[in-house]
């Protein structure tokens, strides 16, 4: 009895192929195990290569992060169109000769640049948000750290910026983190507290200038007045006197918005904090 069905006249007489006209522009490749010496990187549509993306590779070498490289066979030889990173750091390495390569028969340099092009503009470069993910799967120490406290001070780190208790600030958390893992919780609870109460996210000019006021302003979120008064005040006054200590000094960072916010939490105040640094220089 013959079983074979006919997908074409199962899913109608015409494919998306056929309706849409969908092209086909060259053809498939063929996976070759390529001698490193031989592969060439043609520098007239190749970037410039990056030393430290080389050092990675080259100092810690995997064969599952490596995967395929793309290669072009033109007049006889072998070009590198996807992969220039990996090969150089192969280069590198004495003990590694053979690279796993998926070989296209190319007719000219044009071919090989566009095809640079196709895979180069159409891979989405991987946000830090899905980076923190795959470092926590991964095993990641820093990475594992700041999740588990996201989670236990009730914050959500994800790519949604306006919602209440979320985070997306997660390259700040990660510098911190790696910093002072201390501070980092300091400064995350705080701002974790106050942004939820005022039902907003937690913002990165606040949270840098809370760390800059916890590093530079008397005993920092030690200190009880302090904590106290940057509560009462609360992340929304204290976010608006962030944005205007950038808008006068013309320019951001955790000095000056620690300056901003000072000057809003000394309002009224008989006894002031001070900065140990001292304010922001507009010649900085």
């Amino acid at each position: 009895m013959n079983t074979q069905v006919n997908t074409s006249a199962v899913q109608g007489s015409m494919t998306k192929v056929a309706r849409y006209k969908w092209q086909v522009i060259d053809k498939p490749g063929k996976m070759q195990m390529i001698h490193k010496g031989i592969l060439n990187i043609d520098p007239e549509y190749q970037r410039d290569a990056v030393a430290l993306k080389v050092y990675e590779f080259s100092n810690k070498w995997s064969w599952l992060g490596a995967g395929v490289i793309t290669v072009g066979h033109r007049d006889g030889e072998y070009w590198v169109i996807d992969g220039q990173h990996r090969v150089l750091a192969a280069k590198r390495r004495a003990d590694i000769d053979l690279l796993p390569c998926l070989v296209f028969e190319t007719k000219d340099i044009s071919q090989e640049a566009e095809a640079f092009l196709m895979a180069n503009s159409r891979r989405k470069p991987i946000s830090s948000f899905d980076k923190q993910k795959a470092m926590v799967v991964a095993g990641d120490d820093t990475a594992v750290f700041i999740e588990n406290t996201c989670k236990k001070i009730g914050l959500n780190l994800g790519p949604n910026s306006t919602a209440v208790g979320s985070i997306r600030a997660v390259n700040w958390c990660y510098r911190k983190a790696e910093e002072d893992r201390d501070s980092f919780v300091k400064v995350l609870t705080l701002a974790a507290e106050i942004t939820i109460a005022a039902e907003m996210h937690v913002n990165e000019r606040l949270l840098d200038g809370l760390w800059y006021l916890n590093r530079f302003c008397g005993d920092g979120l030690n200190d009880k007045r302090l904590v106290r008064r940057i509560k009462e005040k609360g992340a929304t006054k204290l976010l608006m006197a962030c944005q205007k200590a950038a808008a006068y000094y013309g320019k951001g960072g955790g000095n000056i918005f620690a300056d901003g916010m000072l000057s809003e939490i000394n309002k009224g105040l008989s006894i002031k904090f001070e900065l140990s640094t001292g304010k922001p220089k507009e010649a900085e």
